[in-house]
């Protein structure tokens, strides 16, 4: 539950471990004050403690079956996040109402046979949905991520989208999706912002990292800068793949822009908006859940994902198959040489050695080539969402 707590920390709902020294307890008594900080104008006075977070909610609110539906780990991720965003969006308002709006998404979002509900959150979603969650706000060796510091980012990486969509074909909105072509381009303009203002001081120091400016508006990175840029990507949003899906179509609205009612729900119409403002972000993160496994399934993935591995094994596998490959471009380039050679009248067949013939012969019949395919690692496409816009955006 790393990621939720470090979502409800972000949220303000629970306080952050304190570091001072203090009286030495029992790792039981530690935990149970840790998890039990709640912030306190999210209390009232007949209240109770949900199974999902640990949130104050009132004891005659909701039936016990929506108690026990709602006690499930991947829910109780899928809940965090949206008081997370919520509670940035609104800062000002009740935590109550936003812990009752948070829940009101999940149940209006969940299978529902009579068709009424959106049906995002069937059990397969939910899934994937907690391992995305888990990915970004939580760190390899299993410690929590800042949310915040990740929210940033995102923000970060939406600015550059705005600049892309500065043009004559998008000055109402955002609401638009970005061509695979202008997606490339956030990256490029992206990374070289990254390597521009986010190096360290030893990096700076580093030539790979100087960017090449041979023309106004040269957005070139070489492959060790994409490298630096994926590395960034995965190690602050968890999975590269969020960045291209905000640049294709930007953030939820409740998750654009911070603050944007800061006193809070005045009217209906607010409340609404922040519910709609919920649905949008669940909408948003599923699909992106659902669009990483279908990505995952295409081929070549597998190879790419071995080629990566750290096993001792599959690294000695890939060493093979990278020299095998070397071997097989060089036998390539050299029975092309060496058919120009013949048909260019330079050299005959039978000038050429034996071991020449036989390049040449497996060149002609395509053996070569097979050959270099059959050791090639398949290019994967590029991530590209399926998140469907309103046709009013």
């Amino acid at each position: 539950m790393a990621a939720a707590k470090a979502l409800l920390t972000a949220a303000g709902v629970l306080k952050p471990p304190k570091t001072s020294k203090t009286p030495k307890t029992s790792t039981a008594t530690e935990h149970a004050a840790s998890s039990s900080q709640l912030d306190p104008a999210a209390t009232t006075d007949d209240v109770a403690l949900g199974p999902l977070t640990g949130l104050s909610i009132s004891t005659s609110r909701w039936s016990s079956a929506e108690c026990l539906y709602l006690g499930d780990t991947d829910l109780e991720k899928i809940v965090a996040l949206l008081l997370w965003v919520a509670r940035d969006f609104q800062p000002k308002t009740h935590m109550d109402v936003i812990h009752q709006m948070a829940l009101d998404t999940i149940i209006k979002c969940a299978d529902d046979p009579t068709g009424r509900a959106l049906s995002l959150l069937h059990t397969t979603s939910i899934d994937k949905l907690s391992k995305v969650i888990e990915i970004m706000m939580v760190h390899k060796d299993g410690s929590p991520k800042d949310p915040n510091e990740t929210l940033r980012f995102m923000r970060r990486c939406a600015r550059i989208r705005k600049d892309v969509l500065f043009t004559a074909r998008d000055n109402a909105t955002e609401r638009v999706e970005l061509t695979e072509d202008e997606v490339s381009l956030c990256y490029q303009r992206f990374g070289r912002y990254l390597i521009t203002h986010d190096l360290l001081e030893h990096q700076k120091k580093d030539p790979r990292y100087r960017l090449r400016n041979r023309f106004e508006g040269d957005t070139h990175l070489s492959t060790f800068q994409r490298s630096f840029v994926d590395n960034m990507l995965r190690k602050i949003l968890g999975d590269k793949r969020v960045a291209p899906l905000i640049w294709q179509y930007g953030l939820p609205s409740i998750v654009a822009t911070r603050h944007a009612h800061a006193g809070g729900l005045s009217s209906k119409f607010d409340a609404g908006m922040l519910q709609s403002s919920l649905e949008e972000c669940l909408r948003w993160y599923v699909s992106f859940a659902n669009d990483i496994v279908t990505y995952k399934t295409q081929e070549g993935f597998a190879c790419q994902l071995s080629a990566s591995s750290l096993d001792t094994e599959e690294r000695q596998r890939q060493q093979t198959r990278r020299q095998a490959l070397q071997k097989a471009r060089e036998a390539v380039r050299l029975g092309a040489t060496l058919a120009k050679q013949r048909d260019g009248s330079k050299r005959s067949y039978d000038d050429m050695d034996e071991a020449e013939q036989k390049t040449l012969e497996d060149y002609d019949t395509g053996r070569t080539k097979k050959a270099k395919q059959g050791l090639t690692t398949p290019k994967l496409k590029p991530f590209r969402g399926k998140l469907a816009l309103k046709s009013n955006a």
